[in-house]
């Protein structure tokens, strides 16, 4: 299956319906209190009250109490039930925000609130096109080259990243939250592109921002480290396969660490840097 089919399946699998979702899921192959997953289906149980139920071939059923507002449910969606559809039907899902330079996608990965879609949004305004927010989606059919199936449009960004990148804020997140869904500044690309670098995002105690490339067994070390909800990728493949996954990543895409105090005086400095060093 190609990178085009592949952005087909996510458009059929992602159709989402208000229904009745199932409190449990028989035959979970990894459940908690908050998700269960098996081989083709996905239930998502969030305290608030909503469910996601997702079979592979039908799409998601959302049950949303009545407390519980229509846009809330984007939230969740565009998140755990992706990240499962995607590990369900055989991709990987990064935790990275992305955009295009050239002729590729350049990856920035790290836990959240570390900085990903606000670098993202202010590298936009270079002329590098928002490519995904929060989750990067692989496509490995190819042995021979890692593609990106393109992801979210819209930024998500608190009021201070607002106010870094010149965003304009669109509607919140979640109402309770001082989090806005942002359209890009330098637009959007919409098309499937190889995965040219994954770099790390990391806050180090530093007067000026670094960016490095990564080398040796820290470059699988790193990798590892990079998935989007690992958890599901670990119910669903063995250990030798996860591993076959980090280590064709680790081989064939370029690696680099983007070092960077938390001070903001000098996040621009921090976005010159990135944008010299994936323009090489």
């Amino acid at each position: 299956m190609s990178a085009t089919d592949a952005m087909s399946l996510f458009a059929r699998e992602m159709s989402v319906r208000e229904g009745p979702a199932p409190s449990s899921l028989p035959g979970a192959l990894s459940e908690t209190a908050t998700y269960a997953i098996a081989r083709d289906a996905f239930l998502l149980r969030v305290p608030n009250g909503l469910r996601y139920y997702y079979e592979r071939g039908k799409g998601v059923s959302v049950s949303r109490p009545q407390a519980v507002p229509e846009d809330e449910i984007a939230l969740f969606l565009n998140g755990s039930v992706y990240g499962a559809i995607a590990w369900i039907n055989g991709y990987v899902p990064l935790h990275a925000a992305s955009v295009v330079q050239g002729a590729g996608v350049h990856a920035f990965s790290g836990p959240s609130q570390i900085g990903k879609s606000t670098l993202a949004a202010r590298l936009t305004t270079r002329g590098l096109p928002l490519f995904s927010d929060d989750v990067l989606v692989l496509d490995l059919g190819d042995p021979d080259i890692i593609m990106c199936v393109p992801g979210h449009r819209r930024s998500k960004l608190w009021n201070d990243a607002l106010a870094l990148t010149g965003a304009e804020a669109g509607r919140p997140v979640r109402v309770t939250m001082n989090k806005y869904y942002a359209a890009p500044l330098g637009g959007v690309y919409t098309a499937p592109l190889p995965l040219v670098r994954l770099n790390m995002l990391e806050f180090r105690a530093r007067e000026r921002p670094s960016f490095n490339a990564l080398k040796g067994a820290e470059r699988f070390a790193r990798v590892s480290t990079s998935f989007y909800r690992p958890h599901f990728g670990a119910a669903l493949l063995e250990n030798r396969a996860l591993f076959k996954i980090v280590e064709r990543i680790s081989r064939q895409v370029k690696l680099g660490l983007f070092e960077r105090p938390k001070d903001k005086a000098m996040f621009e400095d921090g976005v010159s840097l990135v944008s010299a060093a994936i323009s090489q």
